[in-house]
């Protein structure tokens, strides 16, 4: 103990000792394992011995690399009963080793990365021991929460206190804290139902449910209400009249932002969880899933482009933000409002987007004030420079160089705390904080500076415009199954996978018309499509579904199907988009195949959808 630092903690010493005890006899291994049992037990038994000192012998304990070895799954669910039962004072003792960085640590030392991985491994591998001796469990066999026993529960509350300083710390990736055992066993519809009644479930610990559970049950929750739609709309048309159990909207291609604004701009929030259909004026397509991705594709490009001032591209990131406008402009604001609602429909419809921002603003929409609708919301946002490089790098690179510049900042940048900046061909000025202006920028201040700055940048500088789009998104999805997603997550929702595995796809794909996965034709297509740059990956993505985006889970969760449109001709490839459905002739050569496959995908805007 270090005399001046009693909560001081050497763990490379703790290591040093475990690795000296590792050439001692088995004996020896045996008598540490039976009395860190023994201690273990005792505590759990009399909570009231649990100090805050204490909380230093409980992590050299679960620091023993043996545990790995030799699994002591008493030891690891007494720990879990210790953590979650133990008083604040001792918690945030322990949180304090977790995430204190050591002055100590050299070659071979234990890392607070290491650490929190280590004590989240054991858990887990806990969580999964017990789930899979319970009665009647079958991998991938939906059953019901109430059959996790009291161990597991304990376990969870106890992964939930590390999750909490993980978000605090951000140690290991969120990924880590997935449990792919409970993903594989629980019952999301009865798991979200005991949710919705206030029993204990699953979607409480929201942070072990994988990215595609959690689409599930979204995806299970805006099904469930569509349908009981469908059965309210049934009854109001017997009893008072015509209703439609639809959100119809009703477009003209050359007036698309004018003819949505005003059908969503004042629909009531039952209407926009009603089952989407589009019409497009004088067309006779019927929206079977085809024309709202094609409604989606064209408003989208439309709302970003910078002819309309209302997003800004950067040219180095292809990501958007919202563009800075201190003006009174409520037409807008409306506009921004119907963004946030047209995100929001097409995450009930499961329509993947194709619109590019980055994380951050994902980050404003998820902050659990926003939802609550605390008025405090944006005064407690904080931002960090890794939130800057994501969206401009030549930005964040010179706020970095800032604070790293080592010679006198008054003399080289000679600035204050206010800023300037374009917006609608106007210049613009800001004060970063009270009198900015007249307060010089210098070594002292200048972390001060960057703080402020990226304040502004992210928050005040688009306070109303991004209200009014939260305000639409969560008019659409506030208390609905969102609120399990983190903000990357909600990402992956609204813009889909990144990863293109077309050998996924292959697994998964359906034929029809007398193809199958063994006819030469189809063998052809999946050799062509290994050929395939990204580029043309995505061309014949969009091609045959209407979008190049993968949906949450990857392609092998994609609905895809192959059928044969008649014999060998020069006809192109065609594509009922609405249902995930590529028609190729039977082409007499692979050739022939590549040529017509190669020439539709590269023209298919507009062109071979139906």
């Amino acid at each position: 103990m270090d005399p001046k630092n009693p909560l001081s903690l050497l763990l490379t010493d703790v290591q040093q000792a475990y690795w000296l005890l590792q050439e001692c006899p088995a004996e020896v291994q045996m008598l540490i394992a039976s009395a860190s049992e023994r201690i273990m037990s005792s505590v759990t038994v009399r909570p009231d011995l649990v100090t805050a000192r204490l909380m230093k012998g409980i992590l050299i304990i679960f620091m023993n690399p043996n545990l790995k070895e030799r699994p002591q799954n008493n030891v690891v669910l007494n720990l879990c009963h210790i953590v979650w039962r133990s008083s604040s004072s001792c918690q945030r003792v322990l949180k304090y080793y977790l995430i204190t960085p050591r002055s100590n640590s050299g070659t071979g030392s234990a890392s607070l990365e290491e650490t929190m991985a280590w004590l989240v491994w054991l858990v887990q591998r806990l969580i999964k021991t017990h789930v899979e001796i319970i009665e009647g469990y079958v991998p991938g066999q939906p059953n019901s929460t109430a059959k996790l026993d009291e161990n597991v529960i304990s376990a969870l509350r106890c992964l939930s206190f590390f999750y909490l300083v993980n978000q605090e710390t951000k140690l290991i990736k969120y990924t880590e804290f997935y449990n792919e055992t409970l993903n594989g066993f629980i019952d999301i519809k009865s798991d979200f139902q005991r949710f919705c009644e206030g029993n204990f479930a699953l979607c409480k610990f929201h942070f072990v449910l994988t990215v595609s559970t959690k689409a599930n049950i979204l995806k299970m929750e805006s099904l469930n209400l569509m349908r009981d739609k469908l059965h309210l709309a049934f009854f109001k048309t017997m009893f008072i009249g015509v209703n439609s159990p639809y959100l119809v909207l009703t477009i003209r291609r050359d007036h698309l932002i004018e003819d949505a604004l005003a059908q969503l701009q004042h629909k009531p929030h039952e209407d926009l969880k009603k089952q989407l259909r589009v019409k497009f004026v004088d067309e006779e397509g019927i929206d079977e899933g085809g024309v709202q991705k094609e409604f989606f594709q064209l408003i989208m490009r439309e709302l970003i482009d910078p002819k309309y001032g209302m997003f800004v591209t950067n040219e180095e990131t292809r990501l958007c933000w919202l563009a800075s406008n201190p003006l009174d402009d409520d037409v807008a604001l409306d506009e921004y409002n119907m963004i946030g609602r047209l995100m929001g429909v097409a995450i009930y419809n499961g329509i993947i987007l194709d619109i590019h921002f980055p994380l951050a603003l994902y980050k404003k929409l998820s902050r659990t004030h926003e939802l609550a609708g605390d008025p405090r919301g944006a005064a407690d946002e904080t931002w960090e420079l890794e939130d800057l490089w994501e969206l401009d790098p030549t930005l964040a690179r010179g706020l970095s160089q800032l604070q790293t510049f080592e010679g006198d900042v008054v003399e080289a940048y000679d600035r204050t705390f206010q800023v300037e900046y374009q917006s609608f061909g106007q210049t613009f000025t800001h004060d970063l904080v009270p009198d900015g202006a007249n307060i010089q920028l210098t070594n002292e201040n200048r972390n001060e500076f960057v703080k402020e700055y990226l304040k502004f940048y992210f928050t005040t500088s688009v306070a109303r415009q991004f209200n009014a789009f939260r305000d639409g998104f969560h008019h659409v999805t506030l208390g609905s199954a969102i609120q399990f997603f983190r903000p990357e997550e909600v990402e992956q929702l609204v813009c889909g996978s990144p990863d293109l595995d077309f050998n996924a796809l292959e697994q998964v794909t359906h034929y029809e018309g007398g193809f199958t996965a063994r006819s030469r034709i189809i063998r052809w297509f999946w050799e062509i499509v290994r050929g395939y740059e990204d580029t043309d990956r995505k061309r014949l993505l969009f091609f045959a579904t209407g979008s190049d985006r993968v949906p949450i889970g990857g392609l092998g969760r994609l609905s895809f199907t192959i059928a044969k449109n008649g014999p060998d001709s020069m006809r192109l490839p065609t594509a009922h988009t609405c249902y995930n459905t590529l028609m190729l002739c039977a082409y007499s050569s692979k050739e022939r195949l590549q040529e017509r496959l190669t020439t539709a995908i590269k023209n298919a805007e507009g062109f071979g959808l139906m």
